[in-house]
């Protein structure tokens, strides 16, 4: 809507301007002046022809003596076709050229309101509503369809009191559907049209709609309330579509086979399927128990407030420790007296002390396990500070070793070095204990900064 005219050097008024000039390649613009009616020769003139200004724009020439009359409100809708470049003013052309594949591109900046040149600046003197870029051209089923959703009668100049208020509110349902609805008061206040931009394009002209967004992102929502005496008024607001990203991790607990799961985001449920015939809801961090080993399919579905859904799978292999039994223990025994392995360098760590274990006899076995998921734990032991094996990779199958309890000492300690901590941190073992008659199953646990240790007493 011009409020005014710009009686400056040829009487221009640049709606948008992309180019400091209009001769240079690849310039666009939109724009009136009084050109038309003086035969061209605006720019010899002091006096500018406020009652004979034409709409037109780049390569558009006018074709009609429809002027523009100021207070009122204009939709102008310009497109090119890669021949044909024109324009039209509420849905009628106004302006028309014929230009063979031209090329609107250029590195200038894009200006509204004004035209980038102190010497011709073309000041516009008025108000722009809206204003949207295609990267195509428009159809004329398209054009006319604008056109019917253009408050015309709208006016300015309408005191506060008879102004009806655009508030509405807004509801998201299954995600990126919004259901939109003018408050109580403003439907019952005597409204004669409404206009709806949802922001991505499309339109509607009901007091309550909804509409299904097609991509998730941010938009800007407006409403246009006219009243029966062509009284206006604008509210905006934006709302954030976004897609529910289901993720979840696993560890492992003590006990073998006892895994816990825990999901990324907090939502407003969760659905967890351990694929072992056990599910539970509402859990955010669930501990499932798998009591026989193999792969198994994890399912995490989620849903939060405003409806999105999302669902995701993960393949788990669980392996539990085999039993030991006297053969396969002595097939995989190292008997070890007086430790004499090559010297490793070994970072400083905290000794963490799990379990201390009073045993009977001089002489034991231990057994050490992956714990419930085989994920390439690689362990160092240390048994009375000197390494009886190293780089060792911890599976469902026993690293077995005897060890000899020395009475003498003040203790007796075996600690586990995690040389990495696997794909699920931290690294993790079940360590089996025969004395004599007696077993133990302690779950032993070491990180980058401690080792897990076991002490040993002789009973006396």
């Amino acid at each position: 809507m011009a409020n005014g005219f710009y009686e400056g050097k040829c009487h221009g008024n640049r709606i948008l301007m992309k180019g400091d000039v209009d001769y240079l390649k690849g310039s666009y613009m939109l724009t009136f002046d009084d050109n038309r009616s003086s035969n061209g020769n605006n720019c010899y003139s002091d006096r500018t022809d406020k009652a004979r200004q034409s709409f037109y724009a780049a390569y558009a020439s006018p074709v009609t003596n429809d002027y523009v009359v100021p207070g009122k409100w204009y939709l102008l809708t310009y497109t090119y076709d890669g021949t044909n470049a024109l324009l039209y003013v509420n849905c009628k052309l106004q302006a028309k050229g014929i230009i063979k594949n031209y090329d609107f591109s250029n590195s200038y900046d894009l200006f509204l309101g004004k035209m980038n040149n102190s010497q011709y600046p073309y000041w516009f003197n008025g108000l722009l509503d809206e204003i949207r870029l295609y990267n195509r051209p428009l159809t004329n089923n398209e054009i006319s369809a604008l056109c019917k959703l253009v408050p015309e009668k709208a006016k300015t100049g309408c005191d506060e009191k008879d102004i009806v208020p655009a508030k509405f509110d807004y509801a998201i349902k299954n995600c990126n559907t919004v259901s939109f609805k003018l408050s109580a008061a403003t439907a019952a206040n005597n409204l004669k049209t409404v206009h709806w931009y949802f922001g991505d394009g499309v339109t509607a002209n009901k007091t309550s709609t909804v509409h299904s967004y097609s991509k998730y992102g941010k938009y800007t929502v407006k409403v246009i309330t006219i009243n029966k005496s062509g009284c206006a008024d604008t509210a905006t607001k934006e709302i954030i579509l976004s897609k529910l990203n289901t993720d979840f991790t696993y560890s492992e607990l003590s006990e073998p086979g006892k895994i816990q799961f825990k999901a990324k985001n907090k939502n407003e449920s969760y659905t967890w399927n351990f694929g072992n015939k056990n599910s539970i809801k509402h859990e955010f961090a669930p501990v499932n128990l798998y009591t026989e080993p193999g792969n198994y399919t994890v399912q995490l579905t989620t849903e939060n407030n405003i409806g999105c859904k999302d669902s995701i799978k993960k393949q788990i292999n669980i392996v539990l420790p085999s039993a030991i039994t006297k053969t396969s223990a002595q097939k995989e025994t190292k008997i070890i007296s007086a430790p004499k392995a090559p010297e490793i360098k070994l970072e400083k760590r905290a000794e963490n002390l799990i379990q201390n274990v009073v045993v009977e006899n001089e002489t034991i076995s231990i057994s050490l396990y992956d714990n419930g998921i085989v994920d390439g734990d690689s362990v160092t032991l240390i048994f009375n500070n000197e390494i009886i094996t190293k780089h060792q990779l911890l599976s469902n199958k026993p690293l077995t070793f005897i060890l000899n309890i020395d009475r003498k000492r003040e203790k007796n300690e075996l600690a586990m070095y995690a040389e990495n901590l696997g794909s699920i941190p931290p690294n993790t073992a079940l360590l089996i204990i025969n004395d004599g008659s007696k077993r133990y199953s302690i779950n032993l646990s070491s990180s980058k900064s401690s080792n897990g240790t076991i002490s040993f007493t002789l009973r006396e």
